[in-house]
This record gives structure tokens, C-alpha cells and sequence, in this order.
């Protein structure tokens, strides 16, 4: 005798009642969705370039550096304070050489450099101030939004550089430090 054919069947179901579907689906969606959310942050949000130029910058470093040495070999150094209610910045620079004792600037060029955002860099013009004593000039300039947190500052001449030689006077001060209003930070080179 035959057997009879069994009638038993599984139960069919489509695809959208069944849960592994549904899961294989979300992980699909939410990595296609996590992505564009990425995609769009990095295009809106861009990393500013700190230094646009770099590669000439790189090139300049040792022609600027011949700028620290003489602040170096002049023994300048100042003393910074920024006023916390008008943003006042009042420098007091000094030097141990005879020579930087002879004739001081009128200007000066001070610097707040961001480590990480351009958009947070301040230059400032100091001009020379009256003073009770003409071998420590006081010069003084203007922020115009307050400054707080770390910074690499540079103070230097104004003097122009020669493409290809370098610059032929100044000097120039850099370091980096905490700035926070009212507290007085001392600028000078740090020993090479």
C-alpha cells in the first residue's frame, strides 16, 4: 500500500511579518541614515585650516628665526596684562643689550594665534605709549573681544620680510601661554 501524502504544510508568511527581516532591514537603515547624518556634519561643519599656506610658511620658518635669535641677543622681554572690562592690553617691554635700549619702535605686533581654529585668531597694532621710564616702553591696544584659553602668542616689529632673504631687522617674541583677563603674562623666548 502507498502512503497517503502528508497535507501538513508550514504555514506561509511573507517577508514583512517576519522579525529577522525586519532586523537585517533596520541595521541597513540605520547605517545608511548614521552615514548621511556624518556626511552632512563633515561638509557643514569643515576643520579651518590654521595655516592656509603652508608650505611657504614651513620655508619662512628659518628665515624667521634669525627674528627670535636677535630678541634672544637683545635680552627682550615684556609684560602683558589685559584689562577684564575694556579689553585694554597694556605691554611693558624691556631689554638688557645696549642696543635695545637705543631706539624703540613706535609699533609693535601682537598676536593670539588659535592651536586649533582660525576664526579665533586676533592681531592687534600696539602703539607706543608714555612712560616714566624711556628704557621701558609701555604700549598699549585695543581687543576687540575678550581672549581666554590657550593661545601661542607672538609679539615682533613690524618690519617687512624680502622674498628669498628674509627679514634684514627686528625681532620677535613667541610662546605659547594660558591667557585669562587681568592676570599678567610675561613674554619672552623660550631658551632654545
Amino acid at each position: 500500500m502507498t502512503q497517503p501524502i502528508s497535507t501538513h504544510k508550514e504555514p506561509f508568511t511573507p517577508w514583512h511579518r517576519e522579525p529577522w527581516a525586519w532586523y537585517i532591514v533596520g541595521i541597513l537603515l540605520v547605517t545608511f541614515a548614521w552615514g548621511g547624518v556624518q556626511l552632512y556634519t563633515a561638509f557643514t561643519y569643515k576643520d579651518s585650516v590654521v595655516i592656509a599656506d603652508y608650505y611657504k610658511n614651513g620655508k619662512a620658518i628659518n628665515q624667521d628665526m634669525t627674528r627670535i635669535k636677535n630678541a634672544r641677543t637683545l635680552g627682550i622681554e615684556g609684560m602683558m596684562i589685559i584689562d577684564e572690562l575694556i579689553g585694554e592690553v597694556r605691554l611693558t617691554v624691556r631689554g638688557t643689550s645696549e642696543q635695545s635700549l637705543e631706539k624703540w619702535p613706535e609699533q609693535l605686533k601682537l598676536s593670539f594665534l588659535s592651536p586649533a581654529f582660525q576664526s579665533q585668531d586676533k592681531i592687534i597694532t600696539l602703539n607706543r605709549s608714555f612712560s616714566d621710564n624711556s628704557n621701558e616702553p609701555v604700549y598699549v591696544g585695543q581687543l576687540e573681544q575678550a581672549v581666554t584659553g590657550r593661545y601661542y602668542l607672538q609679539l615682533e616689529t613690524e618690519d617687512l620680510m624680502i622674498p628669498e632673504v628674509g627679514y634684514q631687522s627686528g625681532w620677535k617674541i613667541t610662546l605659547e601661554a594660558q591667557v585669562s583677563p587681568g592676570t599678567p603674562i610675561l613674554l619672552k623666548n623660550p631658551e632654545a
